[in-house]
């Protein structure tokens, strides 16, 4: 019987970081990359660790040298897998911070790695990704693409329900852009099959804000009510209780339940205090084409 390779100290280090990534750890994990970068043996490893705490540091919302090595890292480009990672912890860094269009620039190269190098479980990490960026900068079509483009390629693994997490939000993605693209039966459609798949709460509120806003343009206010109460209350963030707060209102207010309405429109008026008007302003103009769900 063949011997496993025994693994390197700083490998052993960067497992236990990972693992505690994992568990929600960040600072700890912190710890251990700088003590895995110390015991490395090459420049290799020690890009792979740079990287690696960039990305906790960016799921921090922190920044520091790692973050700024990583444009550096991609230039370099010294393995696929590298330059692989850096475009990636790149797209969703300037994802998250709203600056859409750099993302779209990383993820578009993340992508063009993962093809090139046919690394499947890199597209679809990057197809996801991306589409939410481009979600965000109301390139709805973009968006349909990218997220089809997951779904068929996590539907031709030999074991798809390993990916199922992936295929639900990418599911849940892509009705939200139909949705926003009054293409409504089947946006609803898509979310409604995607719930099933979806495990965070944040995942989950997301589907029930997003078919709040299905069936306003369905006119089933009730449904509407129904979903977004639901969402309200499992909302993890300050968009998703926005987003729910002003569909809400939107939806007492056209099923004729004004005192419903002006609740969850004085809720939504907290968030913009240096609009005193805003409360009368939604009670006269519907400003759902207006609403980006992502944004």
């Amino acid at each position: 019987m063949s011997e496993q390779p025994m693994m390197s100290t700083a490998e052993e280090l960067r497992q236990a970081a990972l693992a505690k990534v994992r568990t929600g750890a960040l600072e700890e994990a912190l710890d251990l990359y700088d003590e895995a970068r110390l015991q490395a043996a090459d420049e290799e490893t020690r890009e792979l660790i740079t990287i690696n705490k960039a990305d906790a540091l960016i799921a921090l919302d922190r920044t520091g040298p790692e973050v700024t090595a990583l444009p550096a890292i991609l230039m370099r480009r010294r393995t696929p897998r590298n330059a692989f990672l850096a475009a990636y912890a790149l797209l969703f860094k300037h994802r998250s911070s709203g600056e859409t269009k750099r993302a779209m620039f990383y993820g578009q190269i993340a992508h063009e790695i993962a093809v090139e190098t046919n690394q499947v479980f890199w597209k679809i990490a990057t197809l996801n990704e991306l589409g939410v960026a481009y979600e965000i900068d109301s390139q709805f079509e973009q968006a349909v693409e990218c997220f089809e483009d997951a779904i068929a390629t996590i539907a031709e693994l030999d074991d798809p329900t390993e990916h199922e997490l992936s295929y639900g939000l990418a599911l849940e993605n892509l009705g939200a852009a139909k949705l926003q693209m009054r293409r409504t039966p089947e946006g609803i459609e898509c979310i409604r099959k995607a719930m099933p798949s979806l495990q965070s709460n944040a995942a989950i509120a997301e589907a029930h804000i997003d078919l709040c806003y299905g069936y306003i343009d369905l006119e089933d206010y009730k449904a509407a009510r129904r979903h977004g109460e639901t969402g309200l209350e499992m909302s993890t963030d300050a968009r998703q209780t926005r987003n729910a707060h002003y569909l809400l209102g939107e939806a007492c207010y056209k099923a004729g339940d004004i005192e419903a309405a002006e609740h969850h429109f004085d809720e939504l008026a907290r968030f913009y205090p240096q609009f005193r008007n805003l409360k009368s302003l939604l009670f006269g103009i519907d400003l759902r084409s207006m609403l980006n769900l992502k944004s």
